[in-house]
C-alpha cells in the first residue's frame, strides 16, 4: 500500500507540473509474450500472451489496460498448474531520456487466475515492475519490461516480458 501511495503522488506530482500538462493524449495499443513464474508455495513456469490498451497523458505519464491469456501449464508437487488469464490496470511513470531509450516504472492493481486441475483459484492485489522502451519511429516501439504483477499473501507472479507498443 505505501508504494502504491508513492506512485500515486508521484504521477499526481507529474501532472501538476508545468509545461507537462500542454500535451496532447495520445492512446497506444501493444502486445508483449510474458514468461510468467507463479509462486504458491511451489514455482510454475508459464506462459502468457498481454494485449495491452494506453493512453498516454503527457511523455512522463500514462494508464494502461491490460489482459493477458495464458497457454502451457507446469506441475508443481505432482499438481497442473495452469495460468487461465490474468487483467490489470496501471499506472506508468516514464523518463524520457534523449535517445531511443525511455525507461519506466509500472504500479497497479491486478487480478489472476489460475487453474491447478479442476479447482479455478483467482487472486488480486498490486503489482509493480520496471521497463524500457525502445523507440523505432514516432508511433512504434519495443518493449522490455519485468515486473511482479501479484505480490499477495500467499500468491507472487512475476512476469518477464518483450513485445511492442503502437502509438496514434
Amino acid at each position: 500500500m505505501k508504494t502504491w501511495m508513492i506512485l500515486a503522488g508521484a504521477a499526481g506530482a507529474l501532472a501538476l507540473t508545468p509545461g507537462v500538462q500542454a500535451q496532447e493524449a495520445r492512446p497506444y495499443f501493444g502486445v508483449q509474450y510474458n514468461y510468467v513464474e507463479l509462486d504458491a508455495g511451489g514455482e510454475a513456469k508459464l506462459d502468457a500472451l498481454t494485449g495491452r490498451l494506453g493512453l498516454g497523458f503527457n511523455p512522463y505519464l500514462s494508464g494502461e489496460l491490460r489482459l493477458g491469456l495464458g497457454f502451457g501449464s507446469d506441475r508443481v508437487r505432482g499438481t497442473k498448474v495452469e495460468l487461465d488469464h490474468y487483467y490489470g490496470a496501471y499506472v506508468r511513470l516514464a523518463m524520457p531520456t534523449n535517445t531511443q531509450l525511455t525507461p519506466y516504472l509500472l504500479g497497479g492493481y491486478t487480478r489472476v487466475k489460475t487453474d491447478p486441475q479442476l479447482r479455478s483459484s483467482s487472486r488480486d492485489d498490486f503489482g509493480y515492475g520496471v521497463g524500457v522502451d525502445l523507440s523505432l519511429d514516432h508511433a512504434l516501439a519495443l518493449n522490455l519490461e519485468y515486473a511482479r504483477l501479484l505480490d499477495a499473501s500467499r500468491v507472487d507472479m512475476d512476469a518477464l516480458s518483450l513485445g511492442f507498443t503502437y502509438s496514434f
